[in-house]
């Protein structure tokens, strides 16, 4: 991120930079909410190019399996064979993956390993109505990602709930959830079985 928007040049100068530079394989990050860039797919096309470029992840994928998988389809077509495509937006892995997509970058798979194994196990195994049931399952929690700003805030407090972290665990200056909200999300973790 930075105080100018950038351009499609200078997005790719970082990633060619980066590679230049690491030995590490580098996967695109692509998260228009909080970079305020788009990126195109000719855009993934030139930095998928570059030497030690491993994945790109997408924001998200449109709602309708016909549309995501053109989505996925028109990106796939544009990046070398071995640059998986993960999706991200964890309400829409299910979707995602059913789409194409080689990977889900998901929030809630390092705090809610179960759930987030169980939609991609499925969708790995062809089984798209499957996956796409045991995400829809989760609707509430994705509900609360929504209302509360993001993921982010969310996965803490379910973390702070199952004793995974310290309380108020977020870094300065992000401040979490109010008390209000976290019994909110306790509630959803409990009635989906998820603690």
């Amino acid at each position: 991120m930075t105080y100018q928007a950038l351009t499609a040049d200078d997005v790719f100068e970082l990633y060619r930079t980066v590679t230049e530079h690491t030995s590490l394989p580098v996967i695109v990050y692509d998260n228009p909410g909080t970079t305020h860039f788009t990126f195109t797919a000719d855009l993934y096309a030139r930095i998928a190019r570059l030497p030690g470029i491993a994945s790109i992840k997408i924001p998200g994928v449109p709602t309708d399996p016909t549309r995501a998988a053109a989505h996925v389809a028109t990106i796939r077509a544009a990046v070398p064979e071995h640059v998986t495509i993960g999706v991200s937006g964890d309400a829409f892995g299910a979707t995602g993956l059913n789409a194409g997509c080689d990977a889900w970058y998901s929030v809630i798979a390092g705090t809610l390993p179960a759930p987030a194994l169980a939609i991609t196990h499925a969708a790995q195994a062809g089984h798209a109505t499957a996956a796409t049931a045991k995400s829809e399952r989760l609707t509430p929690l994705w509900r609360l990602f929504a209302e509360f700003g993001g993921s982010l805030r969310v996965i803490s407090a379910i973390a702070e709930h199952l004793g995974l972290v310290r309380p108020r665990s977020l870094p300065l200056p992000i401040q979490g959830l109010t008390v209000e909200q976290r019994s909110r999300v306790t509630q959803v973790v409990d009635e989906l079985g998820l603690a």
